[in-house]
């Protein structure tokens, strides 16, 4: 009989040994296979451990190195689909979801710090979520015994004889008290974080459930922390709003002064100065109907007063007053450097100009 187990025993033991040899082979072309097989399967953690077991000495340990960095980048991105894949459950309340995927994809990579990291996360926004949910419960009680308590009152006060009705309230006015202590614990602790509207609900629903000293106590400490704490609010806006005032009192004086200076300008022909003084007063946010008037009248004298020079320079040039020409052209350049007309007279004009001074210098030899 004993031989029979142990002939019954020794395929699974042959398989055990072949599992064993590889997993301590150090062969790259005997393991190449199995590892493939594992890529295909995405066990990851099992095909980089068999890579890293790779010798230097091995003959194809190149290229387990570069199979290694293959599988390392397909890891990477595993690792972020799986992150971006449960975030998205998340977002959709799926948390059975997110939970056994990160199971399986840690039971592929367990020494993973990013799926560790992930699921690290996931359990802490459990908890938070856990908690504000066991709070809510805790609040629909205390409003439900709200609602409840004056019923069973009511019950034993036109009933007094009967005692299961007064056993009754007794309890629900213990199980009141209970709840309105809980939710005492919890409205001053919303209240050392400074969180005060949550602790008014709290607060406010325990002390309608109890009438405990310490809740009034604590509600008392409340209100005061509330209204300094709007005090503080109005405070702060009314700063907000001279600040403002002030700030606009400042841009009007910014935009009187930029205008006395820009019409100064305009009646000078100064109209360099004057566009400066205009794209300063843009960014003051000055009227854009103004702005746009100012705008139109500065192109108009300066188209005019182009043309005025342009039409002097003609004139100049046409009377052989080459230099004086040139002057009157690059006056209109700086008020319209667009001006193609006015740019090749000035080509023109300097051609003839350095022609005549090539014609004085050799005539001076």
């Amino acid at each position: 009989m004993r031989f029979r187990y142990l002939f019954w025993l020794l395929p699974l033991l042959g398989q055990q040994s072949g599992c064993a040899l590889l997993s301590t082979n150090h062969n790259y072309s005997d393991s190449e296979t199995q590892i493939e097989q594992w890529i295909g399967e995405q066990q990851y953690g099992r095909a980089l451990s068999a890579l890293g077991r790779i010798e230097p000495k091995d003959p194809r340990y190149l290229e387990a190195a570069n199979k290694r960095k293959q599988v390392e980048a397909l890891v990477a991105g595993y690792e972020q689909e799986i992150r971006q894949q449960n975030s998205q459950r998340l977002n959709q309340g799926n948390w059975a979801a997110a939970l056994d995927s990160y199971d399986e994809a840690l039971a592929r990579l367990p020494e993973s710090m990013v799926l560790k990291d992930g699921l690290a996360q996931l359990h802490q926004q459990q908890a938070e979520e856990l908690e504000q949910l066991e709070l809510k419960k805790l609040k629909d009680k205390g409003r439900w015994l709200k609602q409840t308590l004056p019923t069973y009152r009511d019950i034993a006060r036109v009933d007094p004889r009967n005692r299961n009705a007064k056993r009754r309230l007794e309890k629900i006015q213990l199980e009141a008290e209970a709840v309105a202590d809980e939710l005492a614990l919890h409205g001053n602790r919303a209240q050392a974080n400074n969180e005060l509207e949550a602790a008014a609900e709290l607060l406010g629903l325990a002390a309608e459930l109890s009438s405990a000293p310490a809740i009034q106590e604590s509600l008392n400490k409340l209100n005061e922390k509330r209204s300094a704490a709007a005090k503080q609010a109005r405070s702060e806006r009314e700063k907000r709003l001279r600040q403002q005032r002030a700030a606009e009192q400042q841009r009007q004086r910014t935009i009187k002064e930029l205008l006395v200076k820009f019409e100064q300008a305009f009646a000078q022909d100064e109209f360099d100065a004057a566009r400066r003084y205009l794209a300063a007063l843009a960014n003051t946010g000055m009227k854009s109907d103004q702005y746009h008037t100012l705008q139109q009248r500065l192109n108009t004298a300066t188209e005019r007063e182009a043309s005025r020079l342009f039409e002097i320079g003609v004139n100049a040039y046409s009377r052989g007053q080459y230099a004086e020409a040139a002057t009157h052209w690059r006056e209109v350049l700086k008020l319209k450097p667009d001006n193609k007309q006015a740019k090749e007279n000035l080509e023109r004009a300097e051609r003839v100009l350095e022609k005549l001074r090539e014609l004085e210098q050799k005539q001076g030899q």
